[in-house]
């Protein structure tokens, strides 16, 4: 999946959550566009980033247990071929004896 759909797609769940409109299981799944399994492993990367997420049978919607706060911030900048610069590493270095002499290495 291109990453940039992946960080939408982890703010849009961020939002409903925070706003408790998910739904039940099945309609946050259709929100998202995914299969039901699919937006458990969302809900599962976004609790390995220690989002206390549960969910309310009663009020049919996840939601935070306590507060969470999370900010999703990237930057894409377009580099066109003129902008675009070869860099090389290493170095040409030539063996030196002490006394300044040039050695040559087959």
């Amino acid at each position: 999946m291109n990453f940039i759909k992946q960080i939408e797609r982890i703010k849009k769940i961020h939002r409903l959550i925070s706003s408790e409109k998910t739904g039940t299981p099945v309609v946050f799944a259709k929100k998202l566009c995914l299969s039901r399994s699919q937006m458990y492993n969302e809900l599962e990367l976004i609790k390995e980033l220690d989002a206390p997420v549960k969910y309310c049978k009663k009020r049919e919607s996840f939601y935070y247990e306590t507060p969470f706060e999370l900010i999703l911030n990237y930057s894409l900048k377009i580099i066109k071929d003129d902008e675009s610069k070869e860099i090389f590493g290493g170095s040409n270095l030539r063996p030196i004896l002490l006394d300044g002499t040039l050695i040559s290495l087959p």
